[in-house]
Parts: C-alpha cells; sequence; structure tokens
C-alpha cells in the first residue's frame, strides 16, 4: 500500500525532529516539562551539540537495539554490513572506529575485518541491551577529551543503571520490576526482569533481558527464487541474546561510596545463508555466530570537597570481548578425493581483553564573578587483541581430509596507551557567558608477536608508537534575554586500530629478467610509519530559548586528515619481471602490493536545525533537520554520508498524566549519483559507482502509552503507518549488481532482501512494586 501522509508538506517544510521524551502533568505550564531532564543535568560532554536519551526516551521508543535507538536522530545512522549485524555507528559520514562507543567510560572492542564488503567474518564491537541503559549521548562532533581516540566526528557514550535509580531517596526500599514485549518486524520476544534492593548501607540491583527473534523483515513477505542472489527476503536467522547486569554499591558513609560491577551479554546467531547458495557449488551454506562480552569493574567514589576537588572518582575495569563465525558449507564441487558432495568448515574467532584503570576529579568554585567547573584526571589502558582460523574440509565418506589453520588476521598484539586530561568551563556576566577550553594528550604502544599463525616474511610488522595532543573550546553568550550564539573547536585523533596497523602481510615470487633469479617479493604488508587519523571541527550556533520554546540552528564544518585506507604501490619499479604463463611471457617493471597508508584531506560540512514547542498544556511538537555533504582532497564525495533526513513529532499528553500519544514523520531525501560517483583511483580501495541508490522517502510511526495503574503501564506502537517500501543508504551503498555468489552481489530482484521493514508493530507492559 503506497503512502498518503498529510504531514509530509509539513516535515519537508520544517524537517524532522529527534524524539525527546515529554512529560506533560496537568498543571504543566512551561517548555521546561517537555525537555530532557538530562539537558539540565551535567553531562559528560562539553559539546554545544549533543543529543541526550535517558531511560523514559529509550522506553517510549521501545527501543530494542542500537538502530531503534537513533531512529529519531538525524545526521545518525548504524553501520549494518555482514552478519554480525551492526557494526558501530555513523556520524556525519564517519564510522566504524571512527567514532567512539564508550559503556560507563569503557571503551568497546575495535571493528575486525576481512573484507569490509564481504561477511566472511566481520567481528562485532560488541552489545549492551538498551534495558540495561540509564543514558545516552550522542556527541557530534569531536569530543576527544570526554571520549579519547576515535571521537573524529563524533562519540556514543552509554551509561549503565544504578541501584539507586530506583530507590527511595533514604531507609531500606525493595523494588521488583517486569516488562515483556513483542517485536513485529524480527518477531522478537523479550522480557525484563529489574531488582534492587537496600538493607543498611548496601545497595544492591540486578537487570537481566532475554530475547528470542528472528532475521529483520524486507518490505517483500515472499521471494519467487528461495536461493541465490535472486532472493528478494532476507536469509532466516534465529537469534538469541541475554544481558545480565549486576551492581553492588556500599554506602560508606555521607562521602564515600564504593561500588562492584558485573555485565554479561551474549548473542547468537544461527543463520542458514540461502542467499549464497547455488548448484553446485554451495548446496547449503550455514552460519553459527555468537558475540559475547563480559565485564568486571569496581568504582569508588569520594566526596571531598576539598581545595583540590569536590570529587574524585576511581574506576577499575576488565572487558573481555569474542566474537566467533563458525561457516558450514556442503559443497557440490571440489570435494577431497572428488567424489560429491562433501562437508566443509571455516572457523573465524577474534578475542579482545581490556585492562583499564582511571582516576577523574570535579572542582568547582566561584573567583570573583567567575565561576569555574573543572574536570580534570588520568587513565590507563591495555587492549589484547587475538585472532584465530581453522578450516576443515571432510571426505565424501564423512572422514576428515584436512585441519588447516590458516594465517591470522593480525597478529597477537598487545596495546598500551595512557592520557592525562583537563577542562575548565568558566561562567562570566551573571551566566550569560560560558567559556570552555580542555586539553589532553594520549599516548599508544603496539607490540605484535609473531608466531606459528602470524608469521611475517615481509619484515614490516614491529612495534610502533603514537601519541597525540589533543584540545577543545566552546563560548556560548547570550546576548539578549533567551537569545544566545554559540561557537566550538575542536581537534580530535584517531590512533589506528590493530586490524589498521597489522593486516595479514604476505611474500610472492617473481623471476628478474635480467638474472634469472627467482626473488621473493611483497604482496602485503604493513605500515610502519602510518600516521594518526586527525580532525579539526568547527561548529557555530544560534539557540532562542523561552519557556515554551525552543529553537536553534547551526552550521559545521569538518576537516579530517590521514585517513587510513588499503592502497596499492610498487615494489623495485626499475627492475624487469618476467611472467610466464605457459610458454606465453610478458615482462613488467616492478612488482605490486598493497599497504594500508595515510591518504588525503576529507572535509565534511553541513547544517542542522531544531526545535520544540509547547503548544498548549497537553500538545508539543518537535522538529530537526540534519544535512551534510562532504568530499575527498580530489573532490570526490564522501559515500559514506547519508542523505539529508528529519524527524517531526507531534505529542498529546492527557492532562490526568494517565495517557499519551505521539506521531513521528520521517523523511530522508534521495542519495544523488553525483554524491556517490567517484573518480576511478587504482590506489587506493573503493566502489567507483554504487549500483543502487536510495529513493526519497517518508515513513510515519504512531506510539502510544497507557498507565493502566500507578504501577502497570502498556506501551504500544505501529511503525511505517503506510507501508512505505524504502532502502536505507548506509544499508545498500556496499551492494553491487550481478550474480557472482559473494556476499554484496545482488539481482535487481535480489536488493528487495535489503530493503525495510513494511508495516509492523510492538508492544511491551511493565509492572512494578
Amino acid at each position: 500500500m503506497k503512502p498518503t501522509p498529510t504531514l509530509l508538506a509539513l516535515a519537508v517544510a520544517l524537517g524532522l525532529s529527534g524524539h525527546v521524551r515529554a512529560e506533560i502533568v496537568a498543571d504543566a505550564r512551561t517548555l521546561d516539562t517537555v525537555l530532557v531532564k538530562g539537558e539540565r543535568e551535567k553531562q559528560k560532554s562539553a559539546n554545544q551539540n549533543v543529543t541526550v536519551l535517558k531511560t523514559g526516551d529509550i522506553d517510549d521508543q521501545m527501543a530494542q537495539n542500537m538502530e531503534d535507538l537513533i531512529r529519531y536522530v538525524p545526521g545518525v545512522s548504524i553501520v549494518d554490513l555482514g552478519r554480525f549485524g551492526d557494526n558501530g555507528f555513523n556520524i556525519r559520514g564517519l564510522e566504524g572506529d571512527r567514532v567512539s562507543i564508550t559503556v560507563d567510560g569503557l571503551g568497546f572492542a575495535e571493528a575486525l575485518e576481512t573484507t569490509a564488503s564481504y561477511e566472511f567474518f566481520r567481528a562485532g564491537r560488541g552489545g549492551i541491551d538498551t534495558d540495561a541503559l540509564k543514558s545516552v549521548e550522542i556527541v557530534k562532533g569531536a569530543d576527544a577529551i570526554s571520549a579519547g581516540s576515535g571521537a573524529l566526528g563524533g562519540a556514543v557514550m552509554f551509561t549503565t543503571k544504578d541501584p539507586a535509580d530506583y530507590l527511595s531517596a533514604s531507609g531500606n526500599d525493595t523494588h521488583v520490576g517486569l516488562k515483556f514485549g513483542y517485536t513485529g518486524a524480527r518477531e522478537e520476544s523479550m522480557g525484563t526482569l529489574t531488582f534492587a534492593n537496600r538493607t543498611g548501607i548496601v545497595e544492591s540491583m540486578l537487570v537481566y533481558t532475554r530475547r528470542e527473534g528472528s532475521e529483520a523483515e524486507s518490505w517483500y513477505d515472499d521471494t519467487v527464487v528461495l536461493t541465490g542472489t535472486e532472493r528478494r527476503t532476507p536469509d532466516p536467522i534465529d537469534v538469541e541474546s541475554g544481558n545480565l547486569l549486576a551492581k553492588v554499591d556500599l554506602v560508606l558513609g555521607e562521602s564515600h561510596r564504593l561500588g562492584f560491577v558485573y555485565e554479561q551479554a551474549r548473542a547468537t546467531n544461527e543463520v542458514n545463508n540461502l542467499s549464497r547458495v547455488y548448484s553446485p557449488g554451495y548446496l547449503s551454506r550455514r552460519g553459527h555466530d555468537t558475540s559475547d562480552r563480559d565485564r568486571f569493574g569496581a568504582r569508588y567514589l569520594w566526596q571531598a570537597d576539598n581545595t583540590a576537588f569536590d570529587v574524585m572518582e576511581v574506576q577499575v575495569d576488565r572487558q573481555e570481548t569474542e566474537s566467533r563465525g563458525l561457516t558450514t558449507i556442503i559443497a557440490g564441487s571440489g570435494c577431497p578425493g572428488v567424489v560429491t558432495p562433501c562437508l566443509r568448515s571455516e572457523d573465524r574467532a577474534t578475542d579482545q581483553v581490556l585492562d583499564r584503570a582511571a582516576v577523574d576529579f570535579t572542582k568547582d568554585w566561584q573567583s570573583g564573578e567567575v565561576g569555574h567547573a573543572l574536570v580534570y584526571g588520568a587513565a590507563w589502558q591495555r587492549r589484547d587483541v587475538d585472532f584465530t582460523a581453522v578450516d576443515t574440509r571432510w571426505r565424501a565418506d564423512g572422514s576428515v581430509a584436512s585441519v588447516t589453520i590458516d594465517p591470522a588476521q593480525v597478529p597477537k598484539t598487545d596495546v598500551q596507551a595512557w592520557n592525562l586530561y583537563l577542562r575548565d568551563s568558566l561562567s562570566l556576566m551573571d551566566d550569560r557567558l560560558t567559556l570552555t577550553a580542555g586539553l589532553r594528550y594520549d599516548r599508544y604502544d603496539y607490540s605484535p608477536r609473531l608466531g606459528p599463525t602470524f608469521e611475517d616474511d615481509s619484515g614490516t610488522v614491529g612495534e610502533v608508537s603514537f601519541s597525540s595532543p589533543t584540545w577543545q573550546a566552546g563560548a556560548s553568550f547570550e546576548f539578549v534575554p533567551d537569545h544566545s550564539v554559540w561557537l566550538q573547536v575542536g581537534r580530535g585523533f584517531r590512533a589506528p586500530s590493530v586490524g589498521d596497523m597489522y593486516a595479514p602481510t604476505n611474500t610472492a615470487t617473481a623471476t628478474e629478467e635480467a638474472s634469472g633469479n627467482v626473488v621473493t617479493v611483497w604482496s602485503s604488508v604493513a605500515n610502519p610509519n602510518l600516521e594518526a587519523e586527525k580532525s579539526l571541527n568547527t561548529e557555530i550556533g544560534y539557540r532562542w530559548q523561552t519557556d515554551r520554546l525552543k529553537l536553534g540552528v547551526s552550521v559545521f564544518h569538518d576537516k579530517y586528515d590521514n585517513f587510513i585506507e588499503s592502497a596499492q604501490f610498487i615494489q623495485n619499479p626499475d627492475t624487469a619481471y618476467r611472467n610466464c604463463v605457459g610458454a606465453a611471457c610478458t615482462i613488467t617493471y616492478g612488482t605490486t602490493y598493497t599497504m594500508p597508508a595515510n591518504r588525503g584531506e576529507v572535509t565534511v560540512k553541513g547544517a542542522e536545525f531544531e526545535g520544540q514547542w509547547l503548544l498548549g498544556d497537553a500538545w508539543s511538537l518537535r522538529a530537526v533537520y540534519s544535512h551534510s555533504e562532504g568530499e575527498s582532497q580530489n573532490g570526490d564525495p564522501l559515500q559514506s554520508i547519508s542523505p539529508d533526513r528529519g524527524v517531526l513529532g507531534l505529542r498529546y499528553a492527557a492532562p490526568t498524566g494517565r495517557w499519551s500519544i505521539t506521531g513521528n514523520v520521517t523523511h530522508a531525501l534521495a542519495k544523488k549519483r553525483s554524491d556517490a560517483e567517484l573518480t576511478p583511483n587504482g590506489q587506493f580501495s573503493q566502489n567507483p559507482s554504487p549500483d543502487f541508490l536510495s529513493d526519497a522517502y517518508t515513513v510515519f510511526d504512531l506510539t502510544g502509552q497507557l498507565l493502566i495503574t500507578d504501577q502497570l503501564r502498556l506501551t504500544a506502537g505501529v511503525y511505517n503507518v503506510f507501508d512505505e517500501q524504502y532502502y536505507q543508504w548506509s544499508r545498500i551503498r556496499m551492494i553491487n549488481e550481478g550474480t557472482n555468489t559473494l556476499y554484496g552481489y545482488v539481482t535487481s530482484e535480489g536488493i528487495g532482501r535489503y530493503s525495510e521493514p513494511g508495516r509492523n508493530f510492538r508492544v511491551t507492559l511493565a509492572y512494578h512494586f
């Protein structure tokens, strides 16, 4: 069914808005009532362009995964490629490890993949369930002071729930919560149990969430061709996940608190890879993928209120992340002993262990008419990265033909890092002028260890170090009451990941024409002279805020240097080599090899609009719009930038406070070929001309909440009400048209399996006592 949305004209005129929770009670009279509480609380980032989602926002949106979280945040999308699904966030065109992701200050694992557009193995960065989150800060623009390496174009900072979030301010107390839900687009059933207790000085909490579902639907509900590249419905996947968050806090006095935390995240995907089945090659192809994350931590909080600091927080954590992709294939050709069919498997796994210790201080004081809000601290961390690959081949009679330990994607590597930071915010002129300045210094030391699974005949793998100062400065000035302008400038950086630094090294042989000698030459090598990526982010904005209105507009200009990409080079260009195939021989000068290298500048610029209106005691309207465009040094567009998108939200909350209903219209522009076509470049790997582009679309979602009793809450929603058929650019930009059986190849019919779900619904029921 095709949509006929009556709000389309308004959506185009005003853009669209990020979802902000609106709690309107019977005596509401000001806009402050509908603002996110987190905007009035102290946030981690001093960046002016931060979207804060609190527990209430997550519940109102019925966000079940990371993609749901940013559904109403323009300028932000999910990197969704490969069997492991979500692999990080895209903010203003930067993605993967170029966007920092932290949970309670602890960085997620590095991305590690075999090939960018191939799901043979792509290790996820780790997961956390939305029901364990107290808040999410989505930072647009560099903020290395708060997020560290990787915050080139932005950061996503998760904060988990605490026992005190559920308990009364003092005295013994117990909270029990139950939540059940169903998501139609993934046929997902979920349940969450929450328990919190205070007995004397001990506060404890346990949050456990269990999910069982299937693959996300496409717009199509059937397919003419069941297997191969023409299949237009997604491959069947059985998904199971469990997430446990446990905390114990000891309140040692009014000034001292000692806490312990344990997190356990488990996810399993059983994939029936029908789109990769073809005769006679693959008669069956299945995947068993697991992603595990464990975190053990301790935190000490001292509210000292002394000369050096008001609050000191010491945090020690260990995080273990393991991703494994086991692929089993029944092959109809290429079998040992020639007899078919036969079985073979490819087992890929990565283990990453992160140890971190950090101390942070805050100090607020008044010096004459100048107020100071100082934060400073230091941290040390060590990350161990390991990769294994095992291939097994069976004969047709079931006996094992071979077990091969393949060369590892990267060597087992130890990365030690430490940092120091300081940031001060000054309030002047009766808080009308705020000046912020921060400085941070980071150092990274890489120590790879060679062994049987990673040999380096090229001699290019070795210890390297990276260090970088970063800084941030900003100002906000209320030039007349309710009207202010702001400016921020920040320097970000990203140290290379282990995958960037030590991609597999290989050598080959070649015959010198002059001497006839067979010599060893490079095929792929590491680059000991690789430099860290850096960014300079500048943004200026205007904000008008009253009790019933909040409007803001900003423009930004971000420049990135030293982007790391795989490139091709010529070794020994003055030497002639003879290449023979049978009796035919050719002469070439030099041999080609690949190596990670720093590319030139990339520039991203754009504008964003934000608006919130309190239309009455019960009605509120929200609107934001985001536009980005980017190009590299040679004038080519940055392909990873998503088209303009926005969300317009209208909400009614009954004066009784017992129920509310919200409508959100999302509108996105089409991806133009001129914004995706690249100049062919044989040196750097790229996709010069995408085969598929995303069209403009408009999607309407309708959600509502009902307090059946003070303890029982029902939330329900219909998404894509008008059953719009549409595609996300971030999902299809690396898909190629053709009949090749590798991942990323589809026919014009098969592209349908990458379409977004049609009309679907969700419902959750939450009870607490």
